[in-house]
């Protein structure tokens, strides 16, 4: 058996037993819901330009109230989203 920790759980060569290894893992943002407006500015944005500068890309998330990553993220999921119907249409 392994030694115990100050919390009482079993230590072994990988971590305690009780599942915490002791190193912080960085936590994931919880996922965006993005409302009805967002989503309309996104696809009307999305229909014009496929590709944004970092400018445009950061004016946009201002006028919605999301952050340069959320809209980059969601350009980039959109983009591959259209590619695979694109691709499913043409081979079914």
């Amino acid at each position: 058996m392994g030694a115990k920790d100050d919390d009482g759980s079993v230590k072994s060569g990988l971590g305690s037993l009780s599942g915490s290894s002791g190193l912080s893992k960085k936590q994931r943002k919880a996922r965006t819901a993005f409302t009805d407006h967002q989503l309309q500015t996104l696809e009307k944005s999305f229909e014009r330009q496929k590709y944004l500068s970092v400018q445009d890309r950061m004016e946009l998330a201002n006028k919605l109230g999301l952050s340069d990553t959320q809209v980059k993220t969601w350009y980039q999921n959109r983009r591959h989203a259209k590619y695979e119907y694109e691709w499913l249409e043409f081979y079914l």
